[in-house]
């Protein structure tokens, strides 16, 4: 969307509305895949309406009118290349939901828990998205998302009961809404428990420091960010960088790794870091230890005299990465941080950021 109106192109296979996809990295991008179409926008920035890649017309024809309107549907129908003036949406309720849904899918993938920026409970996420996918269960191409959702938000009743007084009503409301939904969908969900809530989810300020040994003569040390994409959302401290260090130990020299971690997630996987180039095969697993990942091993002499250039450091999860690559800019980073921050006030916010604001 541009101006109030939509730029509709076409390919042989594609069609793009409501204006020219903007190629945006994928931690900026937030999506919703609907039927015939992928519905794409800035994450940080949401616009009036979502950009779409519409792939199959006819499929699309279900939603298309609640979205852009009776103007840009009709032109996508016919396959024009032209410039339209955009309708109000017929359903602005249907947009909402879609942006709704959008969003808190990507905060699922993407949520740079941060010193200042507390951790999403994820069970209160899945719950948000499978009510938002009720909304909108005909718009969306997966048949079976609504009752996926749910399975995903079966633990949701705990977390949704132990949510501040502040917040309480609209979790019970969200509560209610999700037990429909399982029963619609024949979903057993987990009981509400009283237990004591686990850990609040921050950088924790005690635990192990992360320091390295105090055996061995620290020969070399440096610090690598740990690229977003390599990592499970909300595993690591977005801010951060991960920390290596070479020491000469009593017998053989080692590598000392050691990245901070949001903790108080339900389970956290071993991570893993490759150090050196590939040839050297350095990897170390690094372990959840209190506040931090950690990780020694064992080195060849040869690489306490690799040139600067080679220290390099990959910190990754091998179900997510298998190769390195360039990190975010230090300018988006930055950027998705600012507007996590203000998503835990914002008022428009989901309830999962407000319950993050509230530990703030």
């Amino acid at each position: 969307m541009r101006d109030g109106r939509a730029e509709i192109t076409t390919t042989s296979h594609d069609t793009a509305v409501p204006g020219a996809l903007a190629e945006r990295p994928s931690f900026l991008t937030a999506l919703v895949e609907a039927k015939g179409a992928l519905l794409t926008w800035d994450a940080t920035a949401t616009p009036h309406l979502p950009d779409a890649e519409v792939h199959d017309a006819r499929a699309a024809s279900a939603w298309l009118d609640d979205v852009y309107g009776s103007a840009v549907a009709d032109a996508v129908r016919r396959g024009d290349d032209t410039i339209v003036a955009l309708d109000a949406p017929a359903d602005p309720a249907t947009v909402a939901s879609v942006f709704a849904l959008g969003n808190l899918s990507w905060a699922r993938s993407w949520w740079p828990a941060s010193i200042g920026i507390p951790a999403l409970e994820p069970a209160i996420l899945a719950a948000e998205i499978a009510v938002q996918s009720h909304r909108i269960s005909h718009l969306l191409d997966d048949d079976d998302a609504v009752e996926r959702a749910v399975l995903d938000a079966r633990e949701a009743p705990s977390a949704l009961a132990a949510l501040p007084s502040s917040l309480a009503a609209e979790g019970a409301a969200l509560a209610l809404a999700l037990d429909a939904l399982a029963e619609d969908d024949g979903v057993e969900l987990q009981p509400a428990t009283t237990a004591e809530p686990r850990a609040e989810w921050a950088l924790a300020a005690g635990g192990a420091s992360g320091a390295p040994p105090a055996t061995g003569i620290v020969v070399a040390h440096g610090s690598a960010p740990v690229r977003w994409s390599d990592v499970p959302a909300q595993t690591v401290d977005a801010g951060a960088e991960a920390r290596w260090t070479l020491l000469q130990g009593t017998d053989a020299p080692f590598l000392h790794v050691v990245v901070a971690a949001v903790v108080g997630l339900p389970s956290i996987p071993a991570l893993h870091a490759r150090f050196g180039p590939a040839e050297l095969e350095l990897d170390v697993v690094l372990a959840l230890d209190g506040s931090h990942f950690i990780g020694e091993t064992a080195v060849p002499a040869s690489a306490l005299f690799l040139p600067v250039s080679a220290r390099t450091l990959w910190v990754h999860d091998p179900s997510l990465a298998s190769s390195s690559g360039d990190p975010e800019s230090a300018e988006d980073r930055a950027r998705v941080m600012a507007f996590a921050a203000g998503r835990l006030a914002a008022p428009d916010a989901s309830l999962a950021e407000r319950a993050a604001g509230a530990r703030a």
